[in-house]
């Protein structure tokens, strides 16, 4: 019976893996691919974000386009038929704002919100240009 356990300790011994120098060096390549990778996703995240996000509307006999732009996430820009007819930037803090401008002797106005998170298209706002009223994500 002594001598069987012996046996079978010698087997499991035998078969299992015990970390070597091979396995130490295996270990620390896998911390330093993972670290390489969280590197690559962090810069890939910055590299992507983008200045400028837009929306566009177009009324249904296409003779009004109103094209509204949020750059580095303050800057507000209306346009109304690719004139600029707003320029101004939104609340840092609260992120919103109402504007006002003039297109043709129509006055333009924009009242502009900016949901938590400061997400892309999560800043939107209600532009009015005569009686046509749209709202517009940016």
């Amino acid at each position: 019976m002594i001598v069987f356990r012996k046996v079978i300790k010698y087997h499991v011994w035998r078969y299992t893996i015990k970390p070597t120098k091979y396995c130490q060096n295996s270990e620390k390549m896998s911390q330093k691919f993972a670290l390489i990778a969280c590197i690559g996703v962090f810069l890939s995240g910055c590299s992507t974000f983008t200045p400028a996000t837009e929306s566009r509307y177009v009324s249904a006999d296409g003779q009004l386009q109103i094209r509204g732009e949020l750059v580095d996430g303050s800057a507000v820009k209306i346009f109304v038929n690719e004139n600029k007819v707003i320029d101004e930037h939104v609340s840092l803090v609260r992120g919103d704002g109402e504007f006002a401008g003039n297109y043709q002797g129509k006055r333009v106005s924009a009242d502009c919100a900016t949901a938590g998170g400061r997400k892309l298209h999560a800043t939107t706002c209600m532009v009015a240009v005569g009686s046509e009223r749209v709202r517009i994500s940016l």
